[in-house]
């Protein structure tokens, strides 16, 4: 194979393996990820916020039913419903000299119909759909860079366009100092985060979850899945389905 020589120093490589194995140990101690050996002062869970905003239930006067509407409510307002339903059974049980006629009624009342018990079903626990309240970190930048995550961006050099003077390395130092994580692996871990809702929760078809939650294509979305779970996407979407899947919106 000969020689080949480098232009600028003068250096001769025996054998052209020998170049793509040096180039390539440099490229991998470059790409080795940083830890942060501090606490950070936000994590994703925090950061993130679900795809989903409203879900519909069955709705009924007595006569008809229809379906509605309402918000999903978030995972601060289902613990603070939490807290008053149980200050509430406190009470009624220190105050539990009801009659045989209340006893009974509340025992009657109890058997509710399944429609009824579908129009007052307690909210799903799952951060994926209660992660409903946007938390600022207060630096105005990530909060965008965020937002464009939001809504299904991903490309860091064309938002970094929008300020002067912003590069790629700035932004990936930004996120570390924030939360711990690199651009990238923030990045990452977001969008997988939004994948994950959609595949649980909703019945789109793989090139609107692409796009949705970031990857672009069902081609980068496929690598992506078969990278992280060693599984396409759709056979992702069978083992996490929710039986509520196609609820929300």
């Amino acid at each position: 194979m000969g020689r080949t020589y480098s232009a600028r120093s003068g250096q001769a490589w025996k054998h052209r393996n020998d170049y793509k194995k040096s180039s390539g140990t440099k490229t991998r101690a470059k790409a080795k990820a940083r830890k942060a050996g501090f606490t950070p002062q936000w994590t994703l869970e925090q950061l993130w916020v679900s795809p989903f905003r409203q879900q519909w239930r069955y709705a009924t006067d007595g006569r008809r039913m229809w379906k509605e509407w309402i918000p999903i409510p978030s995972a601060e307002e289902i613990e603070q419903s939490g807290k008053t339903s149980t200050s509430a059974q406190t009470d009624a049980a220190q105050n539990g000299n009801a009659s045989a006629s209340q006893r009974t009624d509340t025992a009657q009342s109890g058997k509710t119909s399944a429609s009824q018990r579908t129009a007052a079903a307690q909210p799903v626990l799952d951060p994926l759909l209660t992660s409903q309240t946007r938390h600022l970190t207060g630096v105005k930048i990530f909060d965008d860079w965020v937002t464009y995550l939001l809504h299904g961006c991903s490309d860091m050099s064309r938002f970094c366009k929008r300020y002067e003077g912003l590069r790629t390395g700035d932004l990936d130092s930004l996120a570390f100092a924030l939360t711990g994580m690199g651009s990238l692996e923030f990045q990452m871990k977001f969008r997988l985060r939004t994948l994950d809702a959609l595949l649980r929760y909703s019945t789109l078809p793989p090139d609107e979850v692409a796009s949705r939650s970031g990857f672009g294509s069902k081609n980068n979305l496929y690598l992506t899945c078969k990278r992280e779970y060693g599984i396409a996407p759709m056979q992702r979407r069978a083992d996490i389905k929710s039986p509520d899947a196609g609820r929300y919106r």
